[in-house]
């Protein structure tokens, strides 16, 4: 939020100062352009540690907090060890989609530090078409701008 509100002052202050409201547009065009790129990256990145990731039955132990950021992930139970999702878990239909004592498929990482399962998949191929055909388009409207 505090993103948002910067880059409006940013844009008053430009526009007081004479800044003509192409430039404005053309910058924000390049901005949100510059987004879409890093979540690409980030995405593309998410995606080859997917292929390189080994398939395993995993049973569904619980959601809790990430050792690594502050939002809550599934964890699975493998070979007796507890791994937690790439992602954070989807709050609002999480009775739905995990059931305690369920077996799911899921891809363990190389380094054997988190897993994949069927939702961070769909998250992560989907997201990786949609962000790229985005991008796509987006350098397609910068260029012809």
């Amino acid at each position: 939020m505090e993103f948002v509100l910067v880059l409006v002052v940013i844009a008053v202050l430009c526009l007081i100062l004479g800044v003509k409201l192409s430039y404005l547009i053309f910058a924000a065009a390049a901005l949100a352009t510059l987004i879409i790129a890093a979540s690409e990256l980030l995405l593309t990145v998410f995606f080859i540690r997917l292929l390189f990731a080994r398939k395993q039955k995993a049973e569904f132990s619980r959601i809790g907090k990430s050792p690594y950021n502050r939002f809550n992930v599934a964890y699975y139970n493998l070979g007796g060890e507890e791994y937690p999702n790439v992602f954070p878990e989807e709050g609002f239909l999480s009775s739905k989609l995990y059931r305690s004592g369920r077996v799911y498929t899921v891809f363990l990482s190389r380094n054997k530090k988190f897993v994949f399962d069927k939702f961070s998949c769909a998250t992560c191929i989907l997201g990786f078409i949609l962000t790229a055909a985005t991008a796509a388009a987006a350098v397609t409207i910068l260029t012809k701008i």
